[in-house]
């Protein structure tokens, strides 16, 4: 097979995720790796070829039949990202570009912001290497996940969420997407509400189509690799700032708590922490709220307070404080540690009533970062997780206002039958993904992290279940476990609007041939492949 120079043949059969919870068998001679070309010499020459390179793969994917995707760091849990096609490995795509004022829209910098608030990557950078290059230029990313080891496309298009209650997701600070939909066809996708590059960006990355459309750039942003490959996302940035951590190992769970957990009011629990957290002012401002929950060792009526919630509140500060003192590195216990692993199968198959409230409460000390106190950049906070052994992880998304109700309702069926893992809770501010999962005006993020076992899958039924016939409102993170995925669940999360409006996009933006390459098992199994009338033509 004569290759385009950038391109190599990969010889795999299959692909086991990062996390260890599943192998995904793959079409032999279909797998590609993506490199920076070495023909043309120049970078932005570089880059047009391999534009030209994925369309080669899309082209290929069609004349064979086969299917196909791009692939990053491999960090999701579900098989979301993944096809039983091809691969294509796009972590060496590394391009990064700076934006100078005469390539911004004039409206952008009408807004008080400049060129450099703009950062444009392609798709296979870090997060954390992003991060790094940034604070290189005193700038900082707006959002990210716990960890920041996944490539920003793959962090982006599955709803990488963090804890920004003010901002939102990873998601959120894309402002601009070049976008591979077809073997003869890419473009650049802006929001029409929100136009942020003048033709001379475009036309130097080699981009004649340029579409600023509001719902076909917010279909695409959570796309899950569904609308072709994202070769480049341009990423709103703001100036560097630092988080200081204020954190309390055990806080009742009494309507202080509830009040915070449901319109992140923090004034009834302020006082707990040492020292108690700061009035709100312009240069400090709550930015990140958690909580962790040991479902084994919880007091839901907060009368015995050694048995409450875990809270870490980061608070903003766009100057270093005074005698900060800087986060030590990860400590080496995490989630998917081998010790995981070898639970997993005990669990499996003794006694789980009664060992899975004694391994959590053993290991639940270990999994609480104390970080009170400590002062860093976003980096420094949110590093790369290094992953060992089987883990699982899986994700519910509801209304911050439910969020008290439903802790309540997993504490009950915890009861029932014992959960091995622990439960973290998250808040973040509504996205404008339309399949964004954190969709809610600020959504609750309640992970369910433990290990890999049959006892986790079935205690994640129960609680999908109980929420259904309770009647509340929740979405799956698409990243994470969600087997409990279907097309009639997925509408009643999204409601039928949104998903036919992604539906649509998807169909404006790829020819047939293009939708059928890169249409996975995962999206027929929800419901996603379904084809649709369009009321206009295709743009």
């Amino acid at each position: 097979m004569n290759l385009p120079n950038g391109l190599e043949l990969l010889a795999v059969n299959e692909l086991t995720n990062k996390h260890q919870n599943f192998t995904q068998p793959l079409t032999p001679n279909a797998s590609f790796k993506l490199r920076i070309p070495t023909v043309p010499a120049d970078l932005r020459g570089a880059y047009r070829q391999t534009t030209a390179n994925f369309q080669w793969l899309i082209r290929h994917a069609i004349d064979n039949g086969q299917r196909m995707r791009a692939i990053g760091k491999n960090w999701s849990f579900a098989k979301v990202g993944v096809t039983n096609g091809g691969m294509v490995d796009a972590n060496a795509l590394t391009t990064t570009f700076g934006l100078r004022a005469a390539s911004v829209d004039p409206a952008y910098l009408a807004s008080g912001k400049s060129a450099s608030n703009l950062f444009f990557t392609e798709c296979g950078l870090t997060i954390h290497i992003i991060e790094q290059m940034l604070e290189e230029s005193k700038k900082s990313v707006r959002a990210s996940g716990a960890s920041n080891g996944q490539t920003i496309a793959g962090a982006v298009s599955t709803g990488t969420h963090g804890a920004a209650f003010t901002f939102g997701a990873v998601q959120d600070t894309v402002v601009g997407i070049h976008l591979i939909c077809g073997p003869d066809r890419h473009v650049w996708l802006e929001r029409a509400s929100n136009p942020i590059t003048k033709s001379n960006f475009t036309d130097n990355l080699g981009i004649s189509e340029v579409i600023r459309d509001d719902d076909l750039f917010n279909a695409t942003l959570v796309s899950f690799g569904s609308f072709g490959f994202i070769h480049g996302l341009l990423l709103e940035v703001e100036n560097l700032f630092w988080l200081k951590s204020y954190s309390v190992d055990t806080t009742p769970y009494n309507d202080a708590l509830k009040k915070a957990m449901t319109d992140c009011d923090f004034s009834g629990i302020a006082n707990q922490f040492t020292p108690p957290l700061p009035a709100s002012s312009s240069t400090a401002e709550p930015y990140h709220f958690q909580l962790m929950v040991n479902p084994h060792q919880i007091d839901l009526t907060g009368a015995d307070t050694t048995k409450g919630a875990f809270v870490r509140i980061l608070v903003k500060h766009t100057t270093k404080p005074d005698q900060a003192v800087a986060p030590p590195p990860k400590p080496e216990f995490i989630y998917g540690d081998d010790t995981l692993g070898l639970m997993q199968t005990v669990l499996d198959a003794l006694r789980p009533s009664v060992l899975v409230p004694f391994l959590v409460n053993k290991l639940y000390p270990a999994a609480k970062e104390q970080t009170n106190g400590w002062v860093g950049t976003m980096m420094e906070f949110f590093a790369p997780t290094d992953i060992r052994g089987k883990a699982s992880s899986a994700a519910i998304g509801m209304d911050s206002r439910d969020s008290p109700r439903v802790l309540e309702k997993i504490i009950e069926l915890n009861a029932q039958s014992a959960f091995p893992g622990v439960l973290g809770l998250r808040w973040v501010k509504k996205t404008s993904a339309i399949l964004g999962f954190t969709r809610f005006p600020i959504t609750c993020v309640l992970e369910l992290d433990g290990i890999d076992s049959a006892l986790t899958n079935q205690f994640l039924e129960r609680v999908w279940n109980a929420l259904d016939v309770a009647g509340i409102p929740y979405t799956m993170h698409w990243g994470k476990v969600n087997f409990g995925l279907n097309p009639s669940r997925l509408r009643q999360m999204y409601s039928d609007a949104a998903v036919d409006t992604w539906l649509k996009a998807r169909h404006q933006l790829l020819d047939a041939q293009t939708r059928a390459v890169f249409t996975n098992e995962f999206m027929e199994k929800c419901g996603l492949d379904k084809e649709v009338i369009l009321e206009s033509p295709i743009v």
